[in-house]
């Protein structure tokens, strides 16, 4: 099992903010619900879940290092989330120090051997000397998820997070978004993309002299905009696609922008 098949970008943070322990259960919580695989279980079957296991015992380390862990009876494989707090959390940790680091495991409840494994991998990389601060010092969701697995498969070298391709496609009806999308690029690793200029159909339409008078399709929106194309990780999806709606809210309801997810049959130079 990789660790970068199971540590869900999409739950990373680089600024996780919590009042004390409870609240940052309750927010470890949110984030696995950011992930598609968490979408028949609820937030508050993972926060329980977490917590029972808190009660067992504190899953705070020295040295600002915390990984909460539990199963879930629903859940067929395992995820992991990755947080930073650089203000630091009371998490009851072993040497009475802030909690900084949370490395949040959850999985199948009857998985005990791959549970154990995994705990082990994460322990071992953030045993290693600087991992810590390498990870609080990450200024991006996608720095923090690859500067962990930088560290991963016993340090013997960066782990492949390249994965099958796919073509992301954004239909921009507002120009003056494409700085926010450019910031979410940016955010998750996307250094390459290509912007094309459109014009609506409709306004064909409604500029062809024998439908002149009777359609304004486009009425006082522009008749222009523009077409994003992106080459993304298939993995990487439902994190942008979450980057996205934390500034425009869901894309359903958004009406200057559109996406579109293609396979990739075939690519060279791009």
């Amino acid at each position: 099992m990789l660790l970068s098949e199971v540590i869900k970008l999409e739950s990373c943070s680089i600024e996780f903010g919590a009042e004390d322990k409870d609240d940052a259960l309750h927010k470890l919580a949110a984030l696995f619900k950011r992930s598609r695989k968490f979408e028949e279980i609820s937030e508050g079957e993972i926060y329980k879940a977490l917590k029972d296991r808190e009660a067992l015992g504190s899953t705070g380390f020295a040295r600002g290092i915390a990984m909460p862990h539990c199963g879930l009876d629903r859940l067929d494989s395992f995820a992991i989330s990755l947080a930073v707090c650089k203000k630091g959390v009371d998490f009851d940790s072993m040497d009475r120090r802030k909690t900084k680091v949370f490395v949040c495991i959850v999985g199948p409840k009857n998985a005990s051997k791959q549970h154990l494994q995994l705990l082990a991998s994460c322990s071992h990389i953030l045993k290693q000397p600087g991992v810590v601060d390498d990870l609080l010092q990450a200024t991006s969701r996608i720095n923090l998820f690859e500067e962990f697995l930088e560290h991963a498969d016993n340090g013997s070298g960066r782990v492949d997070v390249k994965g099958k391709e796919k073509l992301l496609l954004l239909f921009v009806k507002d120009e003056h978004i494409l700085q926010d999308i450019t910031e979410v690029f940016v955010e998750y690793g996307i250094q390459r993309s290509t912007i094309i200029n459109t014009t609506e159909m409709e306004n064909l339409i409604s500029t062809t002299p024998l439908f002149m008078g009777f359609f304004n399709f486009t009425g006082d929106k522009s008749p222009t905009g523009k077409i994003v194309l992106a080459k993304i990780v298939e993995d990487h999806i439902d994190a942008i696609i979450n980057g996205l709606e934390d500034i425009f809210g869901d894309l359903n309801a958004f009406s200057d922008l559109d996406a579109m997810v293609l396979d990739v049959f075939y690519a060279k130079g791009f």
